[in-house]
C-alpha cells in the first residue's frame, strides 16, 4: 500500500513539474484597443496646367468653318462645377477682325460607374459654360478626360480679313456649391 501512495505522490510531482501553468495560474491575455482615422483631402486638378494647342488649319474660300479638339484629365474626389472664360480673350481675333468662335465639352464617362458628365452643346465664346457645368464624381474613379472643342467660321473671306487668328480659352474648376 506504501508503495501505491508513493507512485501517486511522485505521479502528481511529475504533473506540476511538466506543467508549471497549473501551479502558477499565468493570466489569460489582455486587449487594447486604439481607434485610427486619417482624412484623404478634398482635390481637383489639371493633370498638366494647360491643355495642349488647337490648330484649326485655314479658313478658305470652299471652307468657311474649320473644327478642332484637345484632351486633358482632370483628377476630383467630389462633385464639381467647370466654368469657361467668356471675355474676349476666348475669341478667336487677329486685330479687329474675329471669327465666330464656339465652344463644346465631353467626357469619356458619366455613367453609374465613371464620373463624367452629359456633353455640352455648341455655345458661343460669350456664353460658353457661363452657368458652369457639373461633374459628378463616383467613388473609386478619380479621373475624366475633358475634352474642349472649338469651331470657327467666317461668312465672307475678304483680302482685309486674312491672317492668323488667335484664342485662349481658360476652364476653371471649383467646388459645386
Amino acid at each position: 500500500m506504501k508503495s501505491g501512495r508513493l507512485s501517486i505522490v511522485l505521479l502528481v510531482a511529475y504533473l506540476l513539474l511538466c506543467m508549471p501553468g497549473l501551479v502558477s495560474a499565468i493570466p489569460p491575455p489582455d486587449a487594447a484597443a486604439c481607434k485610427i482615422s486619417c482624412t484623404v483631402a478634398n482635390i481637383v486638378e489639371w493633370s498638366e496646367p494647360s491643355f495642349p494647342g488647337i490648330d484649326l488649319g485655314s479658313l478658305t474660300a470652299k471652307n468657311k468653318h474649320a473644327i478642332g479638339e484637345t484632351i486633358l484629365t482632370l483628377y476630383t474626389n467630389g462633385d464639381v462645377t467647370i466654368t469657361a472664360d467668356n471675355s474676349n480673350t476666348a475669341e478667336l481675333s487677329f486685330g479687329p477682325h474675329t471669327l465666330l468662335t464656339r465652344y463644346k465639352l465631353k467626357y469619356d464617362g458619366f455613367a453609374a460607374k465613371q464620373t463624367g458628365s452629359r456633353p455640352t452643346a455648341w455655345c458661343s465664346f460669350d456664353t460658353f459654360l457661363n452657368k458652369g457645368t457639373n461633374i459628378v464624381h463616383i467613388p473609386a474613379d478619380g479621373a475624366v478626360e475633358v475634352t474642349l472643342s472649338v469651331r470657327a467660321s467666317i461668312k465672307k473671306i475678304r483680302p482685309e480679313n486674312s491672317g492668323q487668328y488667335n484664342a485662349t480659352q481658360t476652364l476653371t474648376v471649383c467646388w459645386k456649391s
